[in-house]
């Protein structure tokens, strides 16, 4: 991702290391559980459509509790507030670990967990400028995301061998256990802060009342930035299509290939990125070309590529996804702190709604015309035309303002 000396002055930040370690161990874990509870519903139902049912699960939360929690990690201090809340899924996952709880109740306490996760997120995400010195955070940033990825893939893939080797109520267990390890190193390793903003807005003068969603809309850069991390609704669509995409490419053994590209590819662009860009401003100028090249080759799924070439063409895309990195430690670093919490719970339901939209989007087209190339490729022209749009809006706006500031 990053030069060596580089991640060793990271991971020597007590405080980061504790955030980082905690995080990348209960990415795995949360893959065990999720993994686990599935198996467990089709052994007690036999239904796929239940199973479709629980995984969706672990997405839908998300986009409640983002809005509805995320001034939680305002209003009080962001270390008790990952605390309390890593203990608290700790205790929620520990239930379902027991033998014999029936179902539902399982079901009940996944959402109550991945409910708790929004503030704890929000708390984590808020907390890093204030962790990390102003020219360790896009480092800081990006070595979270791809340990993210990375994990994400690890878990799921050895989630199957000790879900199987094991049972379900061990994995449970497990994922238990790696949120208890989280509460600890962030106990032990973050440095306690008061609340950005523990009386909320009521505290402020009437000409400086803004909530978090108005400025979002109304912050050029902010704006702009937006719009452009939420093309991933368009470019996660091969994801989407990825079944009947590899069986059109008479490669149905390739969907595994094809879903592993994005996480895989983007890992990969965003190491090749901070390699040969080390200049954090520079970085912020290629978000809009990158944004543009991670859509343009679906365009080009018009010309029906064989596997070969789709499998290039999703690379490619996947690699130029790595602008999401500096878009979301630029959009961050100009947010103000006391607006972090609520605008990171905002946008991750944005992000999510437009991810999954998309997806759904894209069934119901490519099933009303009766191709997925074609589908494809719509889709990457509309998203050429998005991206050139909030391209030419972010430059405008940091040519006009000041990155370091922000009026509210």
């Amino acid at each position: 991702m990053t030069s060596g000396g580089t991640i060793r002055a990271l991971v020597g930040n007590r405080e980061f290391r504790g955030m980082w370690i905690g995080s990348t161990v209960s990415t795995v874990g949360d893959q065990f559980a999720a993994v686990a509870l599935s198996l467990l519903v089709f052994e007690r139902t036999g239904s796929p459509a239940w199973t479709a049912l629980t995984w969706s699960l672990t997405l839908l939360p998300a986009l409640v509790s983002g809005p509805l929690l995320g001034w939680v990690a305002d209003r009080y201090p962001r270390r008790t507030v990952m605390v309390c809340c890593a203990w608290a899924q700790a205790a929620l996952v520990g239930l379902m670990a027991l033998p014999g709880v029936p179902l539902w109740i399982m079901i009940v306490l996944l959402v109550a967990v991945l409910m708790i996760a929004s503030p704890f997120l929000a708390a984590q995400e808020a907390s890093l400028p204030s962790v990390l010195p102003d020219k360790r955070y896009d480092d800081g940033v990006a070595l979270f995301g791809t340990s993210v990825d990375v994990a994400q893939m690890a878990g799921l893939a050895g989630a199957g061998f000790l879900v199987t080797a094991a049972s379900p109520q061990v994995a449970l267990a497990v994922d238990a256990v790696t949120f208890v390890l989280v509460a600890i190193l962030i106990q032990a390793s973050v440095t306690f802060r008061p609340a950005a903003d523990p009386l909320g807005s009521e505290h402020r003068e009437t000409e400086d009342r803004k909530g978090a969603f108005a400025l979002l809309v109304t912050e050029p850069r902010l704006r702009s930035l937006m719009g452009m991390r939420m093309l991933a609704g368009i470019a996660m669509v091969p994801e989407g299509l990825a079944v009947p995409l590899a069986a059109d490419l008479d490669a149905v053994w390739a969907v595994g290939l094809i879903l592993a590209i994005e996480p895989a590819a983007n890992v990969l662009g965003v190491a090749v990125l901070f390699r040969l860009v080390r200049d954090p401003a520079k970085r912020e100028r290629l978000i809009g070309p990158l944004a543009i090249l991670s859509l343009a080759p679906l365009v080009l799924f018009a010309l029906n590529p064989n596997l070969t070439w789709t499998i290039a063409l999703l690379v490619i895309a996947g690699m130029a996804g790595a602008y999401h990195t500096p878009a979301r430690s630029a959009w961050m670093r100009i947010l103000p702190d006391a607006y972090r919490g609520r605008a990171y719970g905002i946008a991750r339901t944005a992000l999510r709604s437009s991810q999954g939209g998309g997806m759904a989007l894209a069934g119901v087209v490519a099933h009303a015309i009766g191709s997925v190339t074609a589908t494809l490729a719509g889709a990457g022209a509309i998203g050429l035309l998005l991206a050139g749009q909030a391209t030419v809006a972010w430059n405008r706006a940091r040519a006009r303002t000041d990155p370091n500031t922000v009026t509210t």
